[in-house]
């Protein structure tokens, strides 16, 4: 009888080969992110802008808002956003409404988001970040940053 058996080199060669193709989980890393942009004059509910973001590259943020609680000094983070890369990803984000401060007289919020996962590279990627965004005083175009970690 026959046995059949593979040479060492080969059997080492094919494990490496499989290790290779396997993707490996990536853990939590930082994500940061800065940008700028304006909020709509047509009254619908958006505010966005172009971003510069560690694991996005270029591309822009939105998030829906109340344009009329912006011109009346209010902001209440409600819902969420998405932060989308040039090549077409996208990674959704939810405010956490119990821990934001919006100071109205210098026109900044402060709150935490939770990354909530997304497309392309990203859909179950989970997280969370401080984000700042600071607004000039007529309300109409704003400067933010994002800073925490990532887990994709």
């Amino acid at each position: 009888m026959k046995r059949f058996s593979i040479p060492p080199g080969l059997a080492l060669a094919a494990l490496a080969l499989l290790a290779a193709g396997t993707p490996a989980h990536a853990g939590e890393r930082p994500f940061n992110s800065t940008g700028a942009g304006n909020v709509s004059n047509d009254m619908s509910s958006l505010f966005a802008g172009g971003i510069e973001a560690t694991h996005l590259g270029h591309g822009y943020l939105s998030v829906d808002v109340d344009p009329y609680q912006l011109d009346s000094g209010f902001f209440i983070p409600d819902g969420g956003g998405i932060l989308k890369s040039a090549n077409g990803d996208v990674l959704y984000f939810d405010f956490d409404a119990e821990r934001y401060t919006f100071d109205p007289v210098i026109g900044a919020l402060s709150a935490t988001v939770t990354f909530t996962g997304g497309t392309g590279r990203f859909p179950a990627a989970t997280g969370s970040a401080d984000v700042m965004i600071v607004f000039d005083p007529t309300f109409h175009h704003f400067l933010f940053l994002i800073d925490g970690s990532i887990d994709y």
